[in-house]
């Protein structure tokens, strides 16, 4: 059981800091034109994946293709900085407000992605075993 305890805690963090984006997000007023529908999907969809390879890599479960850890690795990051910066650009927000958003986002992110990367090298280790 205490076996990537570490990574089972995040995988849970994770997940639930998951569910209540989707909660704001599901509960939040639309307005016209601030977030492109297909940012929106894509980080609903990255976010799914940096679940699906967070418990894959702390319950040591091989799921997907190698690719598909590789283009998460590199999406989700970008899409996370992408969204965060069209919600500074709506405006509303003054400097500090930004700044310490921009710094929890990228930590969280860090947080979020660090199970991929181990996830990656658990394959890479795998690849090279055979």
């Amino acid at each position: 059981m205490t076996d990537r305890l570490l990574w089972k805690i995040i995988f849970i963090l994770s997940l639930f800091l998951t569910i209540y984006s989707l909660n704001q997000n599901i509960n939040m007023p639309i307005e016209e034109g601030s977030h492109p529908l297909s940012l929106a999907f894509g980080v609903l969809l990255f976010d799914f994946l940096v679940l699906v390879g967070s418990f894959g890599y702390a319950f040591k479960i091989t799921i997907l293709s190698i690719k598909v850890w590789q283009i998460t690795l590199i999406a989700y990051p970008l899409l996370v900085i992408a969204d965060t910066a069209l919600d500074f650009y709506a405006g509303g927000y003054i400097a500090f407000e930004m700044f310490t958003h921009a710094l929890l986002v990228l930590f969280l992110t860090a947080i979020f992605i660090a199970p991929i990367v181990m996830y990656l090298s658990d394959f890479n280790n795998a690849e090279s075993e055979i």
